[in-house]
């Protein structure tokens, strides 16, 4: 069934939009998946005329914001927003009427209270696999929510009173099914909303107006060079891996928002597409997203993060040139293995041990990009409300460290992204299924005065390897068919291709063993890994638990670590841990004070079995009478290296003198005290590993736990082997 003119057949019936009154308010929330059916672009929603809905906005009376330290050079300021508020508000005699206001903490425990406020336990007549059995909640998320997501000091906050999210009650809606071209209708008892849905006549989507117009951008290409190189020289003091930074252009937009649509589900389709509009509210988004944040369907999870970008070939043997060389692009797969890593973590956080997977490794190329696209699986122990928030925003729009980027994102681009790297989706309120998309190749359209003015945003991951011009220009390929269907740059009479799907070898992690272990709350007789604010750390977790053993997680630094830092370390040892674990993280280990005094006990003796990965094992090397210094030839981040070792130590049981293993570093350690620490391991220049020649502790600089590291669950083995004594 065609969907633009299912939509515009229900307009002209008056099933939707301002004529629908008899059904509910004019606010229309769409799912489109548009292009060729396929494993991503499987149904799009249309749902009913909206009865009930939750407003949530800035909040007015934020106290003022101190000045932060600056995140690119420095840990961020740390800070939490206080309480969320939604006004819920019903449909009646036709305006929208507040009923109640819900506050909660945290992102998560709003959208539950919501679920319980808005919701009716009335089930569905008929049901469709993969969908609720009764009326669910549908919703556009602002970017702006990292407020309640990150404890990060966000200096750049939307002004108060702005739109943070609508979420609409969803009480029937249509589903067209891709693969059939048949529509199947969820309603309750009674409710003849969409019961004949005749299809509009079909009409030729208008070009844009002829009008020459030119938005105005929030950096020129000047500008957008210096904030790459700002982002550059953080990456080589160690303070990220990779920051995403976006532009924005801004014009009027003479054309019908609908019209606009039209063009982008015609000349860009994309299957986490969508489209939703609250009249009153000024609230209006256009998005031909090809990204998916998260899908839930009975309990499992899967998110699709794209990073790695190139054009599309003006024929099929360019285009074969260009994914092959997309595929083989050191820097555009590096940067990729590194979101895939974080990915692998965000689910990692709230998933069964030894359930996270790669499920699949694809080059998707759309109608003028195509880029590289995991699918990463696991099993929740979560519901979707607390799935979503934990993942939000998206690490392929923020970069690595999360945290810390979300802080430096905010330093860069000086103001809130407002709807751009935010989420549409839905989920059901009995915690079975759920899916959001991630708000990129989105247009924003609102009103100043009665002038139509839209904006569109476009950017991309800020790594050590990035060169200024092809940044600026990925930007513009990005936004180009925003930009032609807004009709301020040169419209295409035809696309380069539409959707095409073309897998690659999946990476493989660790093999599980037999026992998994668990997470626990306390470090009683576990393993105890110091989260220092990195982006793997639930990784290493995952992979110390599939190798039998459990895990306690403690935060090591930022807004819940220990304020004292000797009494967190005594409190630590007397619980008896059996082994000690100092992760990886950004900046040097000297601000990461909880691992540095463990490491200065360990190269002594006194610790527990220690092993510090990346940071970790720099603050070993310091403690060892060593000094941390940038790496002579630069940062490497996501590459896997070569690295030779003597075959003591961690190394024991690594096949061969040599194995690979992914660095994410810009800083090394060098000149430690052979008394104390011997180098067991190198990588050219760059000291790889470490051992006591007393005790049980050891160091390594690269990440055993990556999906690109081959043999680094033996190292980790070879570690949790050693006894406490």
């Amino acid at each position: 069934m065609d969907v633009i003119r299912t939509v515009e057949g229900l307009r002209l019936m008056g099933h939707l939009g301002t004529g629908a009154g008899a059904f509910g308010a004019p606010d229309e929330v769409m799912l489109l998946s548009t292009g060729p059916a396929s494993h991503l672009a499987k149904h799009s929603m249309i749902a009913r005329p909206p009865r009930c809905r939750a407003v949530l906005r800035q909040p007015e009376d934020l106290p003022p914001r101190e000045t932060a330290n600056n995140p690119l050079e420095g840990e961020p300021a740390w800070s939490k927003a206080g309480p969320l508020t939604a006004s819920v508000q019903r449909w009646r005699e036709g305006a929208w009427h507040e009923d109640r206001t819900l506050s909660a903490p945290n992102l998560a425990d709003l959208m539950r209270a919501l679920e319980t406020a808005m919701l009716s336990p009335e089930p569905f007549v008929l049901q469709t696999e993969g969908w609720p059995l009764r009326p669910f909640l549908s919703g556009a998320f602002a970017y702006d929510l990292v407020q309640w997501t990150q404890p990060i000091n966000v200096q750049h906050p939307p002004l108060g009173g702005a739109l943070l999210a609508v979420i609409w009650a969803v009480d029937g809606a249509l589903l067209i099914d891709h693969a059939t071209g048949s529509a199947h209708r969820l309603h309750t008892e009674g409710d003849a909303w969409a019961e004949d849905v005749p299809l509009a006549d079909e009409r030729p989507t208008p070009p844009p107006s002829e009008r020459p117009m030119k938005p105005e951008s929030s950096m020129d290409d000047a500008r957008h060079a210096e904030a790459i190189e700002q982002v550059k020289q953080s990456i080589v003091e160690g303070r990220m891996y990779q920051v995403n930074i976006g532009r924005r252009w801004t014009g009027p937009l003479p054309d019908e928002p609908w019209d606009v649509m039209r063009r982008l589900l015609e000349g860009n389709p994309a299957p986490f597409s969508a489209w939703t509009w609250a009249p009153d509210l000024d609230h209006h988004l256009l998005s031909s997203s090809p990204e998916s944040l998260l899908r839930i369907h009975a309990g499992h999870a899967t998110t699709s993060p794209i990073k790695g970008t190139y054009p599309r070939g003006n024929d099929a043997l360019e285009e074969q040139a260009l994914r092959r060389a997309l595929a083989e692009d050191e820097k555009e797969t590096a940067e990729h293995r590194m979101l895939v890593d974080l990915m692998r973590n965000d689910l990692g956080a709230i998933s069964r041990p030894g359930s996270v997977h790669v499920q699949r490794y694809d080059v998707e190329a759309y109608a003028t990009v195509q880029h590289l696209v995991s699918h990463v699986g696991s099993t929740l122990t979560v519901d979707p409300p607390s799935a979503f928030a934990s993942v939000f925003p998206g690490g392929s729009i923020t970069g690595c460290p999360r945290t810390v980027v979300c802080a430096a994102i905010d330093a860069v681009e000086h103001e809130p992204r407002r709807f751009w790297c935010g989420s549409i989706g839905w989920w059901d309120p009995d915690g079975h299924h759920g899916a959001w998309n991630i708000l990129i190749r989105t247009m924003q359209v609102r009103h100043e005065g009665e002038r139509r003015v839209a904006d569109v945003v476009a950017g991309g991951g800020i790594t050590i390897g990035s060169v200024a011009a092809r940044e600026i220009e990925e930007a513009v390929w990005k936004a180009d068919a925003l930009l032609s269907a807004a009709g301020w740059g040169s419209p295409r009479t035809s696309t380069r291709g539409g959707l095409r799907i073309t897998p690659l070898n999946v990476p493989h992690g660790a093999p599980l063993g037999g026992r998994l272990g668990q997470r626990r709350d306390r470090p009683h007789g576990t393993v105890v890994l110091v989260d220092n604010l990195d982006s793997f750390t639930h990784n290493i977790a995952h992979a110390i638990m599939q190798l039998g053993h459990d895990v306690h997680v403690m935060q090591g630094r930022g807004p819940d670590g220990p304020h004292d830092v000797e009494e967190g370390v005594s409190a630590l040892l007397d619980a008896g841990p059996s082994h000690l674990l100092l992760g990886p993280g950004p900046g040097r280990p000297e601000e990461a004070r909880l691992s540095m005094r463990l490491a200065e006990l360990a190269v002594n003796g006194e610790t527990p079995p220690l092993l510090g990965i990346c940071l970790g094992h720099q603050a070993l090397g310091l403690a060892a009478g060593g000094h941390v210094m940038h790496d002579p030839h630069g940062p490497v981040h996501g590459r896997p290296v070569q690295v030779v070792h003597d075959g003591s130590g961690l190394f024991a049981h690594v096949s061969g003198r040599a194995m690979r293993m992914v660095r994410y570093n810009s800083l090394v350690v060098e000149g430690v005290n052979p008394h104390l620490l011997h180098v067991n391991a190198r990588s050219g220049h760059v000291t790889m590993g470490l051992r006591s020649p007393n005790f049980h502790v050891h160091g390594v600089q690269g990440h055993p736990e990556s999906i690109g590291s081959e043999e680094g669950h033996r190292l980790l083995r070879t570690f949790l082997d050693a006894a406490h004594g």
